[in-house]
C-alpha cells in the first residue's frame, strides 16, 4: 500500500455520482453535435465527386456524398472528417462551420485519369494509343433494351447503326472508322477483358465503355484486332458501408416511322387510274367506288387500315435494377439484379380454341457479382459471376418452316403483307370466327396478316447465360521490386431452347350472295386446313473457355518509369457439335516515360487461328508509339500559362483479321459426292491492316479539353474471289462461277483514312450551378484499290463498279424528268432495252456514253455508299441545386440510300406518295407530279436512277432527360441518402432529307421491324 494512503479512507464514487456524470457528459456531447452540410468537388474539373465516404475518425459514423457531390453528417465540432474516394488523396477537415467545401485532389491511381487498355490499364496521361471512353453516367439516360443503342454519337470513330427494333432480338452494326474490308468487319467485343457480348447488359452494371482504334491500342489482339476493339469495364466495390441503389422505369415504345399507305377509296381510284392509261377498263364501277368511300357495307367492301390497325402507337417497357456495394480493405464487392420486360409492336387478340399467347415480347433478369478480395499484402483475387435469363416470345407466321423460325424472316413476311394488301381487300375472320383472305392478293395467299399473327401458333425462345471468371494476381517483390504474376480463366456457358407450337388455318373469301345481293357468303380458298397445334423442340448452346496468364513488370528509377508485360492467352469457344473455334497467341508489351514528357510503347501479338492451313496459322503483328507531353516543358509552362495540358502522340503498326463472314477452313478442298464443292487454297492467310495514327490531346484553362486524331490504313490480303485472274470461259470456268468453288485469294486491297475531334467544356459556378457541353465528330472515306474487278467494255461509261470507288458504291441511271407525250418518247434516246418499253410518266435515262442509246452501259455512280463518310454527336448537361438537364444529338452526312422495295413501289399496293404520280390529268392541270406513272408490273422506271437515290444524311435527337434529386430532408424522411425522379426520351426529332418519311434513317431495308422512339420516367433511390 502506497505510504501516502496509509491511514485515509479513500474517496469512493457511489453509483449515483457516477450516473449523474454519464448524463452530464452526454448533454454535454449532444449540445456540441450538429448537422454538418458539405459539398466535394474535383481541385481541377470543379465536377462533384459522387459516392466519396465522409466519416467521423474514432467512429461508426459514415455517410457518402451523391450525384451532386452533398452530404450531410452529424459531428462535434473539432471531430475530424476524413474524406476518401478510390483515385483521390485522403482528406482530412477538422469540425469547424456548419458547411464545408471539400476539394479533392486526384492521385496517379485515379480512376478517372485511368485508361483500360488490351489486358491492362495506364494512366491517361501516359497513353499514346488512340481510345475514346464513356462512363455509365450518359449510357443510363437512354431508354433502350439494348446497350449498344446508348453509345450512338456518343463516341469519336464509333458508327453505331440500329436496323430493327424486335423485342429481344434487336439487330445493331458497329463500325470502329468506318469500313476497310468486304468480309466481316464487326469490331471484337470484351467485356472484363474476354470476348462477350454486351448489348444484353444492364446499364447500371457497367463502369466504362472504350473504344479502341489504332494498331498501338489493338496490336496486342493480332489475328482479331484489325476492326478495332470494343471493351466493356463492369463496375466493382468500394471499401465502405454498404450501398443500396433502387431503380424503376416505365417506358412507352413508339415506332419512329411506319409507311401511310391510302384509303380502301383512294386505292380504288388509283387502281383505275392503272388500268384506264393503260388502255383497259376500269376494275371498280361508281357504284364501288362509293362503298368504298361511305364504307356503308364493309362484309363486302371492306375499309380498312391494315398498318394502323395490326401495328401499335404505344407499347410498354419496364426495367427495374437493384444493385448492392461496398466492403473493406480485405475484401470489395459489387452485386446486381435486373429485370426488363418489353412488348412488340403488333396488336395480338386471343385465339378461344386455343390457350395460347402470341404476343411479341420478351423478359429478361440480369444478374452480376463482382468480388475483389485481398488475401494478404501480395496475393489479389477477384471472381465475377453474371449472366441473363431471356424468355422471348413470338407469333410462328409461317407454320411448318424451319426458316421462318427467326425475327427477320418472319416479321418482315408480316410487314410485307401489311404493305402489300390494299385497305380494301378483306377484312379479318368471318362471323364463325375463320381467317379471310382473297384471290386477288398478290404472293401468298396465306400471308394474311391476323392469321399470321393470331392463328399460327407461337414460338418460345428462352436463352440462360452464365459467364465466370477468376483472376489471381500475385506480387513478386521477393525477386524484384515492381514485378507481379496475374492469370485469369473464365468459361461462359449459353444454352438456347425453342419451343414451336405452330398450326395452319383454312382461308375464306367473302362474296356476294348469288340471289341475295345485299347479304353475303363466305366460301373456303386456299389449299391450308384449320390444323391442330403440333409441338417441337429446338436446342443450341456455346460455351467458351479463355485463359490469360501474364508477368507484369512496373518499376520507376528516378526521371525513368517502365512496364512490361508478357502473355499467353488460349481462347476456345464451342457451337454445338462443330468443331471449335480456336485461337492461341502471345502479346509483349514495353513502354518508357522520361519525366512523364517523352513516351514510347512497343506492343505485339504472335498469335493464330485454326482458320488457316498448317504452316500459316500464327502471324505476328507489332506497333510503336511515341508521345511528348509538351506542357512538361518549362518553356512552354511560363510562355503559356493557359495550356493545363498538351500532348502529341503518333503511332503505326500491323493487325489482322480473320473475319471471312462466318466462311470457315477455305483451305481445305471439299466433296460432295464425286464432284467438288469447294476448292481449297492452302496459302490463305489473314487480311493485313496497316495503322497510321497521329494525335493531340489538350486541356485549356482548366475547364476546356480537346482531343484530335488523323488516321491512315491501308488494309491488304483481303480475301476475295479470283473472278478478275481466269479469263471468261477457260476451262469451263462459267460453270465454277456458277457454282461458287473457284479457291479465293487474299488479293483485296483497300484505303481508308480519316480524322475525329472531340471537345468539351466543363465549369463549375459556384456551389449549384454546374454545366457540361461535348462535341464529336469524325470523318472517314475509304476507297477500293484492288478487288480483281473484270473491267467492263470500252464503251462503259464507267469501266469498274468498284476500283477507284468507296466500299457500296451505288450506280444507276442519271434521269432528266419524266416523258410527258409519245413525241417526247420519240425524240428521246432509245431505252427499250433495259427495261419496259417506255410510255408517257416514265423517267428519262440520260445518255452517259454518247452512243445514242440507253443502256447499262450508261450507268454512273450515285452519290455515295449507304454507309456515312460523317458522323458527329453534341451532348449538354446542366444541374442547378437538385434540378438536372441533359441533351444530346447524333447524326450522320455524306451519305445515300437507294429507296426501293414495297414502302416504296407500288408493286401491289399504293402509298400516300402514289396520289402525286404522273396522270395525264395532273399533267394537264399543271399539278404537282413527285412520282412516275402508275405502273405495277412494269420496271421501266424502277431501276436503280438518280431518281430513286435519297439523301441519307440525318439528324436526331437521341436523348432528352430532365430530373430532380430531393433535398436530404425529404430524401430521409423514407430513409433514403437519395432520391431522384426524372423522365426522359430516345429518338424524340428525327430531321433527314427523305423524300416521304416512311422508313426510319438508320435501316437499310423496306421490310425490316420498326426503330422505336421512347418515352420513360423513372425513380432511383439510394439507401
Amino acid at each position: 500500500m502506497n505510504n501516502d494512503c496509509k491511514g485515509r479512507i479513500r474517496p469512493v464514487l457511489s453509483l449515483p455520482m457516477i450516473i449523474v456524470m454519464l448524463l452530464a457528459s452526454v448533454i454535454v456531447t449532444a449540445q456540441d453535435t450538429k448537422l454538418v452540410a458539405g459539398r466535394i468537388v474535383d481541385s481541377v474539373s470543379r465536377l462533384p465527386v459522387v459516392g466519396a465516404s465522409v466519416a467521423i475518425t474514432g467512429t461508426t459514423n459514415v455517410t457518402r456524398s451523391n450525384e451532386s457531390g452533398a452530404f450531410v453528417i452529424s459531428a462535434a465540432t473539432g471531430q475530424v472528417l476524413e474524406i476518401t474516394h478510390v483515385g483521390y488523396k485522403t482528406q482530412m477537415h477538422t469540425v469547424d462551420a456548419d458547411s464545408v467545401l471539400i476539394e479533392m485532389v486526384t492521385t496517379s491511381e485515379d480512376l478517372s485519369d485511368i485508361v483500360v487498355v488490351g489486358y491492362g490499364q495506364q494512366k491517361k496521361a501516359s497513353v499514346v494509343a488512340a481510345i475514346s471512353s464513356i462512363n455509365a453516367t450518359a449510357l443510363k439516360q437512354t431508354p433502350a433494351a439494348n446497350l449498344g443503342i446508348a453509345l450512338a454519337g456518343r463516341l469519336p470513330g464509333l458508327s453505331v447503326l440500329q436496323r430493327s427494333g424486335v423485342p429481344g432480338g434487336e439487330q445493331m452494326e458497329f463500325y470502329i472508322r468506318g469500313r476497310s474490308t468486304v468480309n466481316g468487319q464487326q469490331p471484337l467485343v470484351l467485356v472484363d477483358g474476354v470476348e462477350r457480348d454486351f448489348t444484353a447488359l444492364d446499364p447500371r452494371e457497367v463502369e466504362t465503355i472504350s473504344i479502341l482504334k489504332d494498331a498501338s491500342a489493338t496490336a496486342v489482339y493480332g489475328v482479331r484486332g484489325a476492326n478495332g476493339v470494343i471493351m466493356v469495364t463492369t463496375r466493382r466495390g468500394h471499401s465502405g458501408k454498404p450501398k443500396i441503389d433502387v431503380t424503376f422505369e416505365q417506358t412507352w415504345q413508339s415506332p419512329t416511322r411506319l409507311p401511310k399507305m391510302t384509303s380502301a377509296y383512294d386505292y380504288a381510284l388509283l387502281r383505275n387510274q392503272v388500268e384506264v392509261q393503260d388502255g383497259r377498263q376500269p376494275i371498280y364501277t361508281d357504284e364501288e367506288l362509293e362503298h368504298y368511300r361511305t364504307g356503308d357495307f364493309k362484309e363486302l367492301y371492306p375499309v380498312r387500315d391494315f398498318v394502323g390497325e395490326f401495328m401499335r402507337d404505344l407499347f410498354p417497357m419496364r426495367r427495374m435494377n437493384v444493385n448492392v456495394s461496398g466492403g473493406n480493405e480485405k475484401m470489395r464487392y459489387f452485386t446486381t439484379v435486373g429485370y426488363l420486360f418489353q412488348e412488340g409492336v403488333f396488336r395480338i387478340e386471343k385465339f378461344p380454341e386455343y390457350d395460347y399467347d402470341p404476343t411479341s415480347k420478351a423478359n429478361r433478369v440480369n444478374f452480376r457479382s463482382n468480388f475483389d478480395i485481398n488475401i494478404n499484402k501480395s496475393l489479389k483475387m477477384f471472381l465475377n459471376i453474371s449472366g441473363y435469363m431471356q424468355k422471348k416470345n413470338d407469333p410462328v407466321v409461317v407454320p411448318n418452316n424451319g426458316a421462318y423460325l427467326n425475327d427477320i424472316n418472319a416479321y418482315s413476311t408480316v410487314i410485307g403483307s401489311l404493305l402489300q394488301t390494299p385497305n380494301n381487300y378483306h377484312n379479318d375472320i368471318t362471323p364463325d370466327g375463320e381467317v379471310l383472305s382473297t384471290f386477288l392478293k398478290g404472293g401468298n395467299i396465306n400471308n394474311v396478316p391476323y392469321g399470321m399473327l393470331n392463328r399460327s401458333g407461337f414460338r418460345n425462345t428462352l436463352t440462360n447465360q452464365v459467364t465466370a471468371t477468376l483472376g489471381a494476381e500475385q506480387s513478386l517483390a521477393f525477386i524484384t521490386k515492381g514485378l507481379s504474376a496475374r492469370v485469369i480463366a473464365s468459361y461462359d456457358n449459353t444454352a438456347v431452347n425453342q419451343q414451336v407450337r405452330q398450326r395452319t388455318f383454312q382461308l375464306y373469301e367473302a362474296k356476294r350472295h348469288p340471289t341475295n345481293p345485299d347479304s353475303v357468303i363466305y366460301e373456303r380458298t386456299g389449299t391450308n386446313p384449320n390444323s391442330t397445334l403440333s409441338d417441337a423442340q429446338l436446342q443450341s448452346q456455346w460455351n467458351l473457355l479463355n485463359i490469360d496468364a501474364s508477368i507484369n513488370y512496373a518499376r520507376s528509377f528516378g526521371d525513368h518509369d517502365l512496364t512490361a508485360m508478357g502473355l499467353f492467352t488460349r481462347y476456345q469457344r464451342v457451337i454445338n457439335i462443330q468443331l471449335p473455334f480456336n485461337y492461341i497467341g502471345y502479346v509483349g508489351r514495353v513502354t518508357y516515360g522520361f519525366r512523364d514528357k517523352y513516351l514510347a510503347e512497343a506492343n505485339f501479338g504472335y498469335n493464330g487461328s485454326e482458320q488457316f492451313a498448317p504452316g500459316h496459322k500464327m502471324g505476328f503483328f507489332p506497333s510503336l508509339s511515341v508521345g511528348w507531353v509538351a506542357t512538361q516543358e518549362e518553356f512552354l509552362q511560363d510562355a503559356a500559362p493557359w495550356l493545363t495540358f498538351a500532348k502529341i502522340r503518333a503511332s503505326y503498326g500491323q493487325v489482322g483479321n480473320d473475319n471471312m463472314n462466318g466462311a470457315r477452313f477455305a483451305f481445305l478442298t471439299l466433296w460432295n459426292g464425286s464432284l467438288e464443292s469447294q476448292i481449297g487454297n492452302e496459302q490463305l492467310v489473314w487480311e493485313k491492316a496497316n495503322k497510321l495514327n497521329l494525335g493531340l490531346e489538350a486541356r485549356l484553362f482548366r475547364d476546356f479539353s480537346l482531343e484530335a486524331d488523323v488516321f491512315y490504313e491501308r488494309r491488304n490480303n483481303i480475301l476475295i474471289p479470283a473472278d478478275g485472274l481466269v479469263p471468261t470461259g477457260m476451262f469451263g470456268t462459267g460453270g465454277v462461277f456458277v457454282s461458287g468453288i473457284l479457291p479465293k485469294i487474299n488479293a483485296g486491297e483497300i484505303e481508308n483514312r480519316g480524322f475525329e475531334v472531340s471537345a468539351a467544356y466543363k465549369k463549375l459556378i459556384g456551389n449549384d450551378f454546374r454545366f457540361d457541353v461535348r462535341v464529336n465528330g469524325a470523318y472517314n472515306k475509304n476507297k477500293v484499290l484492288y478487288l480483281s474487278e473484270v473491267m467492263l467494255p470500252e464503251e462503259y461509261a464507267y469501266r469498274t463498279r468498284s476500283t477507284g470507288l468507296p466500299l457500296g458504291q451505288y450506280f444507276g441511271y442519271k434521269t432528266a424528268g419524266f416523258f410527258n407525250s409519245e413525241q417526247d418518247i420519240m425524240d428521246w434516246y432509245d431505252q427499250s432495252g433495259i427495261g419496259a418499253t417506255p410510255k408517257p410518266g416514265d423517267l428519262k435515262y440520260m445518255d452517259m456514253n454518247g452512243d445514242g442509246i440507253i443502256t447499262d452501259a450508261d450507268m454512273v455512280p450515285l452519290g455515295g455508299p449507304e454507309f456515312p463518310a460523317w458522323t458527329f454527336g453534341a451532348a449538354t448537361s446542366i444541374s442547378f441545386k437538385g434540378f438536372d438537364f441533359s441533351m444530346m444529338w447524333q447524326g450522320v452526312a455524306e451519305r445515300s440510300f437507294l429507296i426501293e422495295g414495297q414502302r416504296f413501289f407500288e408493286t401491289f399496293n399504293f402509298n400516300e406518295w402514289h396520289k402525286e404520280a404522273w396522270s395525264q390529268q395532273r399533267y394537264d392541270a399543271g399539278l404537282p407530279i413527285t412520282y412516275p406513272r402508275l405502273d405495277p408490273g412494269s420496271s421501266a422506271s424502277k431501276l436503280p436512277s438518280d431518281f430513286w437515290n435519297a439523301d441519307g444524311s440525318y439528324i436526331r435527337l437521341r436523348n432528352l432527360e430532365v430530373g430532380y434529386t430531393l433535398n436530404k430532408r425529404l430524401s430521409g424522411k423514407v430513409g433514403s441518402s437519395a432520391v431522384r425522379i426524372y423522365a426522359n426520351g430516345l429518338n424524340l426529332l428525327t430531321f433527314d432529307r427523305y423524300p416521304v418519311k416512311y422508313q426510319d434513317p438508320e435501316q437499310n431495308g423496306s421490310l425490316l421491324y420498326p426503330v422505336f422512339k421512347a418515352y420513360n420516367i423513372g425513380l432511383n433511390v439510394t439507401f
